[in-house]
């Protein structure tokens, strides 16, 4: 499950020092912690030790509560870290294999539920710097807590940033990369969740300049100054991946090096051609696992369903059913509607694989009808079963144009934020 991992970044070398109070040194040695699913990491010489004194005995020691939000203010964010800094991690430039196990030093932390909400105890009296992360979307505030009471933290200050610097020096947001499609418009689901920074190239037409899908494929580089990668339902330039060569090699490296690569429907050739092992698609029964099927093989999809999907992950069910998210049907299930004609069918997961599942709906096309995954996720394993990157498929895909988000694209939504959690590399 993703949401059980931390922030990418937390994993990074110790990049600068936050101002502290003399409340704090009074109580807290300068020790350094990894905020792993609430647990001490493990350090060279066992965990470090629990360091605090409360300041407050008898009474309880002081807190912060309030709840985490996406850039736009109003969808709650599960699985975020709260946390007092000692020292902030730098959160790169470029992908990078970024582990969970040793993070930047910190005071306290916790993570939020699926209601975005937390309580974090044993923070210092006074005034401190509070940080709320989901991958590589960080927000640092200045915050000041009643002696020995508690502070409920203002939505204007846990609403994640959506853009660099956007509340101050620390704010960081991921660098995104989105791939214009026909039938397609993640990067509308992107400006819904309040995201103000991006770079679209240009996927629909067979342009070759700068901006086109063409040239990032072909430019290694400037794929990887991306952290993540979005690739919408209907490009051009498949061919490209279709046989060995550069743009095929460079998307390899780009996940294998730390790259989130996120693609829907009938682009899903980009991963097929690409990362064959990870998922059977439908249309080349014979063709072995690990070799890429034929092009478009698994284009079969019946047009005009409405399915009612059944969401595996207990952590995405659960914000789904939020007042504020509404996307479950009483039935518990999701309604997915817009399968065109020949949208992409997956078969399966592999199962040897470190690959899950999230949504399954009753799939009908050409030659069968049963119980197929309609969302997956996989985080990527070469030969050596090395790497750090994270794939996510999709067979269906957004409307993008109506004002709210429509219950099937409430899960991408989750899923943009989840894929950049970091990845327990073993």
């Amino acid at each position: 499950m993703l949401s059980a991992l931390l922030p990418l970044g937390l994993a990074a070398a110790v990049g600068f020092a936050l101002p502290r109070c003399k409340s704090a040194t009074s109580f807290y040695e300068d020790q350094g912690v990894s905020p792993t699913d609430g647990q001490v990491a493990p350090h060279e010489g066992g965990p470090v030790a629990d360091a605090y004194v409360n300041p407050c005995l008898p009474a309880p020691p002081p807190s912060v509560t309030g709840k985490v939000y996406a850039p736009n203010g109003t969808d709650p964010v599960a699985g975020a870290a709260v946390y007092v800094p000692v020292a902030l991690s730098s959160l790169g430039s470029t992908v990078q294999c970024e582990s969970c196990a040793i993070g930047g030093k910190f005071r306290a932390q916790t993570i939020t539920g699926a209601d975005g909400s937390f309580k974090l105890d044993r923070v210092p009296n006074g005034t401190f710097q509070l940080a709320f992360q989901k991958g590589h979307f960080r927000r640092v505030v200045e915050v000041t807590v009643p002696e020995c009471g508690s502070l409920e933290v203002p939505r204007e200050q846990s609403t994640l940033p959506g853009k660099q610097r956007e509340g101050g020096p620390w704010d960081t947001i991921p660098r995104i990369a989105v791939v214009s499609g026909a039938w397609d418009r993640l990067e509308k689901v992107l400006d819904k969740l309040g995201v103000k920074e991006k770079t679209v190239y240009n996927g629909r037409d067979q342009s070759t300049g700068p901006e086109s899908l063409q040239a990032l494929l072909q430019n290694g580089a400037v794929m990887r100054s991306y952290q993540l990668l979005f690739i919408n339902c209907g490009t051009r330039f498949e061919e490209l991946v279709t046989s060995p060569g550069p743009a095929r090699n460079n998307l390899k490296e780009y996940v294998r090096q730390g790259g989130r690569l996120f693609v829907t429907d009938v682009s899903y050739d980009f991963l097929e051609q690409t990362f064959p092992e990870y998922v059977n698609f439908e249309g080349s029964p014979q063709t072995p696992a690990a070799q890429p099927e034929e092009h478009n093989a698994a284009e079969l999809g019946s047009p005009d369903l409405v399915l009612r999907a059944e969401v595996l992950d207990e952590q995405l069910r659960k914000w789904l059913a939020l007042p504020e998210i509404n996307a479950l049907g009483p039935d518990g299930k999701v309604e997915v509607r817009g399968f065109d004609t020949g949208w992409a069918v997956a078969s399966s997961g592999n199962s040897q694989l470190p690959v899950t599942t999230w949504v399954r709906g009753e799939a009908k096309w050409a030659g069968g009808i049963g119980p197929r995954p309609l969302t997956l996720s996989y985080e990527f394993l070469d030969g050596d079963h090395k790497g750090c990157g994270r794939v996510v498929f999709s067979s269906y895909h957004t409307y993008g144009e109506a004002a709210e988000l429509l219950p099937q694209e409430r899960i991408l939504e989750y899923l943009m934020l989840e894929m950049g959690t970091c990845i327990r590399i073993k």
